[in-house]
């Protein structure tokens, strides 16, 4: 089974992702920039353990849709994924 990469594209966009606990799996920033709506993901996105790569503004503009990626772009997950205790809770309640 294959599933597609879902991305969201601009600064507004990823920092929403992760303030709704939207699963995401990495985040692409352009090299160099620092500026403060950045630095905020960049805090959320080590706070959430996910993946930073900082790439060429050629790297955003290949994977943007919108070509209006300010930036950042980040590839959410195609799937939540359980915990094992989310695992042992529903095997107890269906009683194996």
């Amino acid at each position: 089974m294959r599933y597609e990469e879902m991305t969201i594209e601009g600064r507004n966009a990823v920092m929403e992702a992760f303030r709704s606990g939207k699963t995401i799996d990495r985040v692409y920033v352009l090299k160099g920039c620092q500026d403060g709506p950045v630095l905020t993901i960049l805090r959320e996105a080590k706070k959430a353990d996910v993946m930073v790569d900082f790439v060429p503004k050629e790297r955003l503009d290949f994977m943007s849709e919108t070509k209006n990626h300010q930036g950042v772009v980040a590839v959410l997950s195609a799937f939540a994924y359980s915990t094992i205790d989310d695992m042992f809770a529903l095997a107890e309640k269906k009683g194996e």
